[in-house]
């Protein structure tokens, strides 16, 4: 998978630095799974060998999540990159001929939100209920309900 996706960067990015920054992650992407995998297998292991929690799975779950966290952010840093690098340049020089585009990305407009929430009609005619009414119990009635300590 990872072959596949060196080849579509080395074949469309056309800034050498970009390109590079792109690999590089690519591959901490690869790294970050392969360390991923086997934290997740010592986790396994440890979860099997004894059915109660011992202080070194605590460990084991700390790394998980750390390398979890790494991963993501490779993955992140590795989106930005690729759209800053098909981006930034969009255009390329071609030694035989004129200039053609090598990829075009557009973002996506941002949904559009009303300023005031419109209320439905039905929403307006809802009956309103009125809720039950407290009771109001004496104090002494209250206090009556506890019942003192007995001493023997």
């Amino acid at each position: 998978a990872f072959a596949v996706k060196r080849t579509v960067v080395n074949d469309s990015c056309p800034d050498q630095s970009c390109k590079h920054d792109v690999l590089a992650y690519l591959e901490q992407i690869k790294l970050y799974c392969h360390q991923l995998k086997i934290c997740s297998q010592v986790k396994a292991e440890i979860q099997n060998l004894s059915g109660e929690l011992i202080m070194s799975a605590l460990d084991s779950v700390t790394s998980l999540i750390q390398a979890a966290k790494n991963l993501m952010n490779a993955v992140v840093q590795t989106v930005k990159m690729s759209y800053i690098a098909f981006t930034k340049i969009i255009r390329i020089q071609s030694p035989t001929g004129p200039r053609h585009a090598v990829v075009m990305w557009r973002m996506k407009a941002p949904e559009k939100k009303p300023l005031i929430k419109r209320e439905k009609p039905e929403e307006i005619y809802a009956a309103v209920r009125k809720g039950s009414a407290k009771k109001r119990i004496h104090p002494v009635q209250a206090m009556s309900e506890f019942r003192g300590r007995d001493i023997i």
